[in-house]
């Protein structure tokens, strides 16, 4: 018998658990646990008018209601509010505009928009609504997960990888490879096999147990309306940050507060690594019985990027276009 994925339909063994295919649980599967089930408890700035001094230079600080995070506009030192009140952010980080000038910025629109034959010009033919620069503040939080799983292996899969130190270098080289220049994923993937259960004959399947474990640096947006500048696909190049310098930041690019605090920012880390993590084992696996990972995340920092937004216009319908200012790329595009 078989049972399909309700995700994409994939026909899928009656005791499988999560589809081979798309990796999604199948009908009345519980969803992988995980450590980061649980939301932390709310915590709320305050919200009225609040007067704070500069931890580092002592100049007055005007948060607006709701406002967590906020970048002193004299020196560029930060503060959060937390569970214990405002603290000072010790570790600040940016990414250094490579083209500040809006025309640089628009040949990169440019060139994403024209590209096949079906899109020849689309920049031309498309109207420029808005675009304006902004210096974005993320949360970069390091998060440690560990993945155990057990998985269905045919005897062409266990040959391949049971036991054997060349097949697990080359599996944990597929779960790290094509991350970007250290974005999400300045990830180490650890990964172990075992079998269980008796040695197979001809035609078997076996039920194996494996480990998979990530150290990864996450960015988490820190403005909350600011939802569609969250990286999932596009990775900052976090090799590149350095120190925060207001001094090398465009003049007049406006540096945005931020509404979303570190503990916020942790929780959300881990549930993206525990999908991230979901993720790799069922590019390796097709038939994955069982999936737990816990994820730890530790204190993050506090990184701000530069981020243009431009709106087009093209037969009455918009479509947005984000391009990361420091490696001058499109990181997402919503129509």
């Amino acid at each position: 018998m078989s049972q399909f994925c309700t995700a994409c339909g994939a026909s899928n063994p009656d005791d499988g658990q999560f589809c081979y295919k798309c990796g999604k649980p199948l009908h009345g599967t519980a969803a992988p646990s995980s450590s980061a089930s649980a939301p932390p408890p709310p915590v709320s700035p305050p919200s009225g008018p609040v007067e704070l001094k500069c931890a580092s230079c002592g100049a007055p600080l005007h948060p607006l209601g709701g406002e967590m995070v906020v970048t002193c506009e004299y020196c560029g030192s930060s503060t959060a509010f937390s569970a214990q009140g405002w603290k000072a952010i010790q570790t600040h980080t940016m990414l250094v505009p490579k083209v500040a000038d809006e025309a640089s910025a628009l040949e990169v629109c440019r060139g994403w928009m024209d590209q096949g034959m079906l899109h020849r010009h689309l920049y031309e033919d498309s109207k420029l609504v808005e675009g304006k620069l902004s210096i974005v503040p993320y949360w970069v939080i390091p998060v440690s997960a560990v993945t155990n799983y057990v998985y269905e292996s045919g005897e062409a899969e266990a040959a391949q990888i049971g036991g054997s130190l060349a097949a697990a270098a080359l599996i944990g080289a597929a779960l790290g490879g094509g991350r970007g220049r250290g974005g999400m994923g300045m990830m180490m993937p650890i990964v172990g096999f075992g079998a269980m259960g008796s040695t197979m004959s001809a035609g078997q399947n076996a039920r194996r147990a494996a480990e998979l474990a990530g150290q990864y640096n996450f960015p988490v947006i820190a403005v909350r309306g600011l939802q569609s500048y969250q990286p999932r696909d596009y990775q900052f190049d976090l090799l590149a940050r350095e120190p925060y310098d207001k001094r090398r930041l465009p003049s007049g690019a406006p540096v945005l507060n931020g509404d979303v605090g570190e503990d916020a920012a942790q929780y959300t880390a881990k549930n993206y690594v525990v999908q991230l993590q979901g993720e790799k084992v069922h590019k390796v696996h097709r038939m994955v019985q069982q999936l737990n990972t816990k994820a730890d995340a530790s204190d993050g920092e506090l990184l701000h990027v530069p981020i243009w937004y431009f709106t087009f216009e093209h037969k009455k319908e918009r479509t947005v276009l984000l391009v990361d200012g420091h490696q001058m790329a499109i990181m997402n595009a919503v129509s």
